[in-house]
């Protein structure tokens, strides 16, 4: 699904709240019209200086809109792939999607724009960073 599908009915002031760890253990959330998922395809792998090469590296995103403002709306999502689950932010506007995080000594960054995508990981140690390019739907 391309991200300009994703944009809620901006005339309703949404606040996007993050539930506690007791609301996760005592019943999951509703799904909402602000709710997305993506599922995420990566062809091309570049490492750090070394040339890009095939791949077929996945994950999804699911995570929820919500917000207020003349286009952008804020966006909190879950990235998931054989690495793990990892928590993100960002916003959504002008059918772009940017979402970052992580924790430790890693960062994650996702831009989704038009179903294309472009996914990178920064590591402190080395530093190294390796970016995925595909595309998201």
């Amino acid at each position: 699904m391309p991200t300009d599908r994703l944009v809620p009915v901006l005339a309703t002031a949404l606040l996007l709240a993050a539930p506690t760890h007791a609301q996760d253990a005592a019943a999951p959330e509703a799904t909402t019209e602000n709710d997305f998922a993506l599922a995420c395809a990566f062809d091309r792998e570049c490492y750090d200086a070394e040339a890009c090469a095939e791949t077929a590296y996945e994950m999804t995103v699911s995570g929820r809109v919500g917000g207020m403002g003349a286009g952008v709306v804020l966006a909190r999502a879950t990235l998931s792939a054989v690495s793990g689950d990892v928590e993100v932010f960002g916003t959504l506007g002008g059918g772009t999607l940017f979402l970052q995080g992580g924790e430790g000594a890693a960062r994650h960054y996702l831009a989704v724009t038009d179903g294309a995508a472009r996914y990178s990981l920064h590591m402190a140690e080395g530093p190294v960073a390796i970016t995925y390019l595909g595309a998201c739907e």
